[in-house]
């Protein structure tokens, strides 16, 4: 049987995080990105309880949360 084969569009947060998920399963991959280099840019990324959940099913929840930097509280406001 051949192994199975993915093409991963963008090396942001959700690609690079379905590209470990699939060679953690044994795919083969091909991540595309259209940056010439992936390099700090000084954004903060924020991610809801429902992303951290979908990290920790791909084993990668603690490592994530070992680079964390508490911000304090956030929230959501409307006009």
């Amino acid at each position: 049987m051949q192994q199975p084969r993915a093409i991963v569009i963008g090396a942001g947060v959700g690609g690079l995080t379905a590209a470990a998920a699939l060679h953690r399963r044994g795919w083969s991959l091909t991540v595309l990105e259209r940056a010439a280099r992936l390099e700090p840019v000084g954004a903060g990324i924020s991610l809801a309880p429902n992303a951290q959940r979908a990290l920790d099913a791909v084993d990668l929840g603690d490592d994530v949360r070992a680079l964390a930097a508490w911000q304090g509280g956030g929230g959501l406001r409307t006009p």
